[in-house]
C-alpha cells in the first residue's frame, strides 16, 4: 500500500503536467491592416504585413492556434485566406497579386481558410469566427507570428480600416 509521501509526490507530479500542459494559458493578439478603399481582385494581397507580437510565452514559444475572429465594417464578408509564417517574411503589397517569395515559403507554418460560411451578418457589418483551428506553431524569432491576408473572393472596402483579425492562441 503506498505511503501518504508517495501519494502527495504523485499529486504533485500529475499537477505540474496539468500546469505545464498545452492550453495553460491562452493569448489574443488584434491587428488592423491597412486595405484598399476599393475593389479588390481573387488572388490578392489584403493590407500588409501582420504582426501577431507576442502570441506565445517566449523565445521560441510554441502553442496551438485555437480561433481567428475577423470584423468587417464594410459587411463584405469575403472569402479569403490568412497566411502564417514563423518569422517575418517579404509581404505583398495591398492590392497587389499574392506571391510569397519562394525564400519565405518554407517559414510558412499553415494557412487558415476563412469560407463564406464562416461570415455571420449585422445590418452593415460581418463577424467571421473559425474555431478549432488546432495548427501546432513555433515562434522562430521571439514570441511572434507574421502573416497576410490573401482574396480568395472580390471584396471592396469603404475604409482603410474596415478589418480586424483577432487571432487566439493556447500557449505552452
Amino acid at each position: 500500500m503506498p505511503n501518504e509521501d508517495s501519494i502527495k509526490k504523485k499529486i504533485e507530479e500529475q499537477t505540474k503536467i496539468i500546469k505545464g500542459g498545452i492550453g495553460g494559458k491562452t493569448k489574443t493578439v488584434s491587428q488592423t491592416p491597412t486595405v484598399t478603399v476599393g475593389a479588390y481582385s481573387a488572388l490578392d494581397a489584403i493590407g500588409g504585413l501582420l504582426t501577431f507580437a507576442d502570441i506565445f510565452n517566449a523565445q521560441g514559444g510554441t502553442g496551438v492556434l485555437h480561433t481567428l475572429i475577423i470584423t468587417d465594417l464594410a459587411k463584405q464578408s469575403a472569402a479569403m485566406e490568412l497566411w502564417l509564417f514563423d518569422r517575418t517574411f517579404t509581404a505583398d503589397t495591398d492590392n497587389a497579386v499574392f506571391d510569397v517569395e519562394d525564400t519565405d515559403l518554407p517559414n510558412c507554418i499553415g494557412v487558415i481558410p476563412i469560407a463564406t460560411a464562416d461570415w455571420f451578418a449585422s445590418n452593415d457589418s460581418s463577424v467571421a469566427c473559425v474555431r478549432n483551428i488546432g495548427l501546432v506553431a513555433t515562434a522562430m524569432n521571439g514570441a511572434t507570428l507574421y502573416g497576410q491576408l490573401k482574396a480568395v473572393g472580390t471584396p471592396t472596402y469603404a475604409s482603410v480600416s474596415d478589418l480586424t483579425i483577432k487571432l487566439v492562441a493556447l500557449q505552452d
